[in-house]
């Protein structure tokens, strides 16, 4: 026995030091050997267990893993591995319970908190990946896998300067890591840098040369901004080593919508849409695959997948509904400014009309990206695509006044100064003015801004688009938004409606109250009518008709990078196939029409 024991405690070291040297198959050898010696050693199963992970062999992994849990239960480490083994295999559920124990029995051990916050973040959990995030750093402040998963969860949910910070710091301990350098191109991706984010992604791939993920990030991108011949080429090198991969797919299947080849996108996404992948990922797959069969006249298929999408994208968005809840209150907000009857009486100063933007406004989805295009293409325009500069002077406001009702009538001039200051100093940092031409601010949600917007720019011109509101509100559910309080309404149908009621019954509001300068153009007749709608227009903007507008289209192929979802759409000639969509849907429709039929009235849409 005791020279069993010997031969045992040999065997032992022997494996730490093949696994310290990385010579994992080996020590796998001699860990299972000496479990089978002796089968209530739990440390050695434990090992056997991470040996195993190491080698991607999960599901013996969770084997070893649970062989461990039996022998110690009230230990954190077998729990812990286990976790680990099962987080590999997508079993995400379990694995978070597997690491919430262990963190109830070793509260202090930091990998479980990051794995855990791992774990959440695959979930779409951000704001709890957070929390475990940062208790993982609370416990080792130099934990640079978890500052940069921390960075990533910040990414996600919009908080981009302090992004910008953790990951620098995440570098710092860390140059060479593949994926903090990709999440540095995600956040330079988001600042515009393209040129720059694509050199991140391939000092990402030079540092992990089989990283399908960053390969992935990298042919988005390139997707996305048109270079497609470059973006295939990526995903013909990262399908042929793994034919599965969730977010290769949906890049390629983008890729054959571009192309006109939509049912072998459908074929491509329904091949995959079953694999293991995070939450996020899942969402963008169904939401694709709606809008896909949409396309082909499959529409019995559409709705199941959009709702699933939406499911999915909304435990990631607004889990609690809160970001919703505030956004909705932020309306009712605004609509209290009108309400002092001072307002309409401001005398307010004539300003050059040169100095004054002009904003293009709607509700999302009802073609303000294409008209943004086309406005941009007229060489006495330029626009600004969904920057925040109102959204600043919005918040300057706020600091000034703290936003009550009688706040926008009280403003003194010198104040309005202030803010149209605070304005353009944010509009500067998003774009380089060109002399002579007049600046459209286009963020179609700025409508709900519009009596600060007009407070402080009163020779402001507003351009209001239009569409069906059941084409808007079913082509929101058609789409993957960003993370924030206000996309987070977008998360059913129903809420979708309800935002669209309460937006659009401000806008009258505004309209009935105010003595706004504004010309609304409806997106049917722009596609129907391109030269009349887009004359009228622009002699309204006082620019008179062009004949680049002509050539909007490959204007819009010129821009670096277009934000917004239907980026795909508006380098394309104009098309009428999403006019009236929503007529195919009608039945699905039914419990938002009612709320809805105000407005169809109203912008002479009934039937």
């Amino acid at each position: 026995m005791i020279k069993k024991n010997i031969l045992t405690q040999g065997n032992k070291i022997k494996a730490d030091r093949l696994a310290l040297e990385n010579r994992l198959e080996d020590a796998q050898i001699l860990y299972a050997k000496i479990c089978k010696v002796d089968p209530t050693d739990a440390e050695v199963w434990v090992k056997l267990a991470e040996t195993q992970r190491r080698l991607g062999q999960y599901s013996d992994a969770e084997s070893s893993g649970r062989h461990a849990v039996r022998l110690l239960p009230n230990k954190a480490q077998p729990h812990h591995v286990l976790a680990a083994s099962l987080h590999c295999q997508g079993k995400l559920d379990e694995a978070i319970t597997g690491y919430r124990k262990a963190i109830q029995l070793q509260p202090s051990y930091p990998p479980s908190h990051y794995l855990l916050g791992n774990a959440l973040m695959e979930l779409g959990r951000l704001h709890e990946a957070e929390s475990s995030l940062l208790y993982a750093l609370k416990l080792r402040p130099n934990f640079s896998a978890a500052l940069n998963d921390l960075g990533a969860v910040l990414l996600q949910i919009g908080r981009v300067d302090q992004a910008a910070v953790i990951l620098k710091q995440a570098l710092a301990l860390n140059p060479q890591s593949s994926e903090v350098l990709a999440n540095l191109g995600c956040l330079l991706e988001i600042d515009e840098r393209v040129e720059e984010a694509l050199e991140f992604y391939r000092r990402a791939l030079r540092a992990q040369p089989d990283s399908l993920n960053v390969l992935a990030k990298q042919a988005e991108l390139l997707e996305k901004i048109g270079r497609l011949e470059e973006a295939n080429e990526l995903l013909e090198r990262g399908l042929a080593s793994n034919s599965k991969h969730p977010a290769l797919n949906l890049i390629a299947a983008r890729l054959e919508r571009r192309m006109g080849n939509h049912t072998g996108a459908v074929i491509r996404l329904e091949d995959v849409v079953s694999q293991p992948m995070t939450y996020a990922m899942s969402g963008e797959i169904h939401l694709l695959l709606g809008w896909l069969y949409d396309r082909i006249g499959q529409t019995d298929k559409v709705m199941s997948h959009l709702n699933e999408g939406k499911l999915k994208t909304a435990s990631t968005a607004d889990p609690d509904g809160a970001g919703r809840v505030r956004f909705l209150e932020k309306i009712a907000q605004t609509r209290s400014w009108i309400n002092d009857q001072r307002l309409i009486n401001i005398n307010t100063n004539e300003l050059s009309l040169v100095d004054s933007p002009i904003f293009l406004i709607g509700f999302p989805r009802s073609g303000t990206t294409l008209l943004e295009q086309i406005l941009d293409s007229h060489p006495d325009l330029q626009t600004m695509e969904e920057k925040p500069a109102a959204a600043a002077m919005e918040q300057a406001f706020l600091a000034m006044t703290s936003g009550v009702p009688n706040a926008v009538a009280d403003l003194t001039q010198q104040q309005v100064d202030m803010l149209r200051n605070t304005y353009y100093h944010e509009m500067q940092r998003h774009v380089e003015r060109r002399l002579d031409t007049l600046l459209v601010d286009k963020l179609p949600l700025n409508i709900v801004r519009v009596p600060l917007l007009w407070r402080v720019f009163p020779e402001a011109r507003f351009i209001l688009v239009v569409r069906h509101p059941c084409d808007v509100v079913l082509s929101c559910l058609m789409q993957s938004f960003g993370n924030n309080d206000a996309m987070a309404n977008f998360v059913s149908l129903e809420s979708a409606a309800e935002l669209y009621v309460r937006v659009m019954e401000a806008w009258l509001d505004y309209e009935r109250c105010l003595p706004l300068h504004y010309h609304v153009i409806h997106y049917e007749d722009l596609v129907t009518n391109f030269e009349i709608e887009s004359t009228s227009l622009l002699d309204f903007l006082d620019v008179g008709w062009h004949e680049a507008l002509l050539d909007y289209a490959q204007h819009a192929q010129q821009r670096t990078i277009i934000q917004t979802p239907s980026y795909h759409q508006v380098t394309q000639p104009i098309y009428e196939h999403a006019k009236y969509r929503w007529m195919r849907y009608e039945k699905d429709l039914a419990p938002v029409i009612d709320a809805l039929q105000p407005f169809i009235n109203h912008f002479g849409y009934a039937r």
